[in-house]
């Protein structure tokens, strides 16, 4: 057993067989849609979880999918209960979901008992998952707890996070846009283009064709001089993150890109019809 424990939240994308061999806890977010409310877990896909959402909008075309934190007493049980008094916590972005902050709560009343250091990713999906695999392998290695936060900390610079999505109105709540710009852009057949600046989800630049969706994510991943691996997430873009992979193994023959999951906590902000690439950054 390591002396440090990793706990992250059901945004991080992690692999399976890494989980077979390192034993990170993962806590899942709340999704409120209309009503009910639903954990987000294995179990609980992204299609799922927009088919639930077009059930709640039958009923209420206004409701709004929210992404919520588990009570306190989750967090404060999963702290306490692992074996090890040393836990590193990395969390989504705490500008989209308020599991962060629920953490942080958490691990200040246990202050004195417990070493529990919280970190705000400032990413998600892949982005997440990358840094819990950083964090979960120099546990594994016998990092102390500063350690291994001082790596998460150094590696969050080099995430990088862009997205384009057709559901312009989603992006009212989490990119600012105002809602005669979502209305305008959907009557033109508008895409936006996302980046993850700072943990926020800040428009760049727009398109109206998959073709150029395709070319525009080409060129942003070629722009970086080094690059450690790539990850492209979908909802109704499949054809597009098959296109847009083949072309990125054309063009960067060495570098690992791998198809990972579009997490429901992330939908919830971004909305449907989506295809998203997670860039991590080499060093030189």
């Amino acid at each position: 057993m390591t002396n440090v424990r990793i706990i992250t939240d059901s945004n991080a994308y992690l692999p399976a067989e890494f989980l077979e061999r390192h034993p990170v806890e993962v806590i899942p977010h709340r999704l409120k849609i209309g009503g009910s409310f639903f954990e987000e877990d294995a179990d609980f896909s992204v299609d799922e979880f927009f088919e639930k959402l077009a059930d709640a909008r039958r009923a209420n075309p206004l409701v709004i999918p929210e992404v919520q934190a588990p009570p306190i007493n989750v967090f404060l049980d999963q702290f306490q209960n692992g074996g090890t008094e040393q836990i590193v916590a990395i969390h989504m972005s705490s500008q989209l979901s308020p599991i962060w902050e629920q953490a942080r709560r958490a691990a200040d009343m246990l202050k004195g008992r417990y070493t529990i250091r919280v970190l705000d990713s400032q990413t998600t999906s892949h982005g997440l998952g990358i840094l819990v695999r950083m964090a979960a392998e120099a546990a594994a290695k016998g990092a102390t707890i500063n350690d291994i936060a001082r790596i998460v900390n150094g590696g969050v610079p080099h995430i990088y996070v862009t997205i384009f999505t057709e559901s312009l109105n989603y992006l009212e709540r989490s990119a600012r846009l105002s809602a005669s710009q979502s209305l305008l852009g959907a009557m033109l057949g508008i895409k936006a283009m996302l980046m993850m600046e700072d943990g926020w989800l800040v428009t760049q630049e727009k398109v109206q064709t998959r073709d150029e969706v395709v070319e525009k994510l080409r060129e942003f991943v070629s722009e970086f001089a080094s690059i450690r691996e790539i990850g492209v997430f979908q909802q109704g873009y499949e054809s597009v993150r098959t296109d847009l992979m083949a072309r990125l193994r054309e063009t960067l023959p060495k570098a690992p890109i791998h198809k990972v999951d579009y997490p429901p906590s992330l939908a919830a902000y971004v909305g449907p019809n989506t295809v998203g690439v997670v860039v991590h950054e080499g060093t030189f």
